[in-house]
């Protein structure tokens, strides 16, 4: 028995068959939903087991998540969980200042750098005869890296 038109309702011949979408087709009735133009197999787009041509081919829009319970629920605990971290995030900097600049790789490069020249160790320290006490205060104010912290001299007191 010959199948049926899945356009028109009518019988199929095989010499007039399309069998495309799942379905059977007269030649003739396999045309675009929306403008009628005469598809073949190589032309058809399908949607939702319907033909169409290129131009009329339904695109397809994403929809928004709807806000089921459990959808609200995730997204509070998520926002919760978040001000707990930078509440504790804050309250760790706290008293620590706060710095405009990330700490960026360059950054961490050149902080540690710095500290390695700290460390460096650049000699005997000026000799005290040199400078009267506050002379040497000031000296060592100017230029803190000039004597690592084990060859400084004590620091003469501050007269009140």
């Amino acid at each position: 028995m010959n199948p049926q038109c899945a356009r028109c309702g009518k019988i199929v011949y095989p010499t007039e068959k399309v069998n495309c979408l799942d379905k059977n087709w007269h030649k003739g009735c396999f045309h675009c939903e929306v403008c009628k133009m005469t598809l073949n197999m190589k032309n058809y787009k399908g949607y939702e087991k319907k033909p169409y041509c290129s131009a009329h081919y339904p695109k397809q829009s994403f929809t928004i998540v709807a806000d089921t319970p459990e959808n609200l629920r995730l997204k509070q605990q998520s926002e919760l969980q978040s001000q707990v971290k930078y509440k504790k995030d804050f309250e760790e900097s706290k008293g620590r200042g706060f710095s405009i600049v990330s700490d960026t790789p360059e950054l961490q490069r050149l902080r540690k750098t710095q500290e390695q020249i700290s460390n460096v160790c650049w000699g005997p320290p000026p000799s005290p005869q040199l400078f009267t006490p506050a002379c040497l205060g000031l000296f060592m104010a100017l230029h803190p890296l000039s004597v690592c912290p084990s060859h400084r001299p004590p620091r003469p007191a501050h007269p009140h």
